[in-house]
């Protein structure tokens, strides 16, 4: 599964009310809204690196992307990112930490060391995979256990590092990557503070194996006390709502802290809820709630605040600034001449993208002779109070 792989969106705020005029979205980074005189376009430094971890005595290599914001220093919390996993074995081996630069992104945008995780057997990391599963298979133990040891393994080399606070960690997985996750806090870390699973699970595609995952959650909520947020779409074709509701009453069973959050339909299949442009809105807004909920860095409220201050919008408005902050980068905002209406793209693979996108768009609705204007790039705000809003 690759995480940053999304389409743009574009939407437009002609007051009093919002217009969506493409049907896909994204997921989001905030930090401020006061002018900074660094390029929106540098506000990360991203690092390709090897993890070397010790896992059972022996010295493994684990590919990763590390993400912070460029104006953050001394120690970060740390967010552990993982991935899902093809049924293919050419697709695991090519797969990469890049492909989830985007949600590195967000996360470090809103103040976390951000570390894509590529376990044992995906990518560059050193394999194969510890431990496989086949029709066989009775119990997905061994399995879980390997996973989280992989996390584990990585959260350790991670904490050397001089900009990492390895006493507050959440980790994300996706499909496979989410139960990693889950598996991982039946460990109960004492730094883990929450874990996300967006349509988290293992499937078999030659045999079903669901009474398996479901002892397996059951095992996990025995022994889990670290809060965990699940976020599933009910057209999923891997894990079907019933499925999921077993998962839970499982993991509730035995003792487990889960909230879940099930949508009713995603686009042709909720299991792409993850990675397309559309679900990343959604999950990252609910993931933000859970964040703030638990204490730990989110994407900023007063942000919006101050964002609607600047842009001379009322309370009307306040869904459209909201979305704006939680969107993903990278970004942009622009305004007509008259400081009357606005656009947003969000979901574009470069900043210039999304700048050219929305200035376009604009120039489309408005019939001025002045050009429109670009006055959010990211989290930046690139305008003047005296432009905006204006009547």
């Amino acid at each position: 599964m690759h995480a940053d792989r999304y389409l743009p969106l574009l939407w437009r705020l002609n007051a009093p009310r919002l217009v969506i005029a493409a049907a896909i979205l994204v997921f989001a980074a905030v930090s401020s809204c006061e002018t900074r005189a660094q390029s929106a376009a540098e506000e990360f430094v991203v690092e390709r690196a090897f993890l070397r971890a010790v896992i059972e005595g022996r010295n493994v290599r684990l590919e990763a992307l590390v993400v912070k914001r460029a104006d953050l220093d001394g120690k970060l919390p740390v967010a552990l990112i993982t991935h899902g996993k093809s049924s293919h074995l050419s697709d695991m081996l090519e797969s990469k930490a890049a492909d989830y630069a985007g949600p590195a992104r967000d996360l470090a945008g809103r103040g976390w060391l951000a570390v894509v995780v590529m376990r044992r057997g995906f990518g560059q990391s050193d394999g194969p995979m510890p431990a496989q599963v086949s029709c066989a298979t009775t119990s997905f133990t061994e399995r879980f256990a390997a996973d989280a040891d992989d996390l584990q393994g990585a959260l350790e080399a991670v904490s050397k590092r001089p900009d990492a606070d390895p006493e507050r960690v959440i980790a994300i997985g996706v499909s496979a990557g989410g139960s990693a996750v889950v598996a991982w806090s039946a460990r109960n870390p004492p730094s883990l503070r929450a874990v996300v699973s967006v349509s988290g699970g293992l499937r078999m595609r030659d045999c079903p194996k669901e009474d398996v995952l479901v002892n397996a959650y059951r095992e996990f909520g025995e022994k889990s006390r670290v809060p965990n947020l699940w976020i599933y779409a009910k057209n999923d074709s891997f894990f079907a709502p019933e499925l999921v509701e077993r998962l839970q009453a499982a993991f509730l069973d035995g003792g487990g802290d889960v909230k879940l959050v099930m949508y009713d339909k995603f686009g042709n299949d909720g299991h792409s809820l993850f990675n397309a442009a559309a679900g990343k809105l959604q999950w990252l807004m609910e993931m933000d709630a859970f964040l703030r909920f638990h204490g730990l860095p989110a994407a900023r409220r007063e942000n919006v605040a101050e964002l609607m201050k600047l842009l001379r919008l009322d309370s009307r408005h306040r869904g459209f600034v909201d979305r704006y902050v939680a969107a993903p980068t990278f970004k942009v905002m622009v305004q007509t001449p008259d400081g009357k209406h606005h656009f947003t793209q969000f979901g574009v693979s470069t900043l210039e993208g999304a700048r050219k996108a929305a200035l376009a768009a604009c120039a489309r609705r408005s019939n001025a002779a002045e050009p429109c204007r670009v006055v959010m790039e990211n989290d930046t705000w690139l305008g003047s109070e005296a432009a905006a809003g204006r009547d």
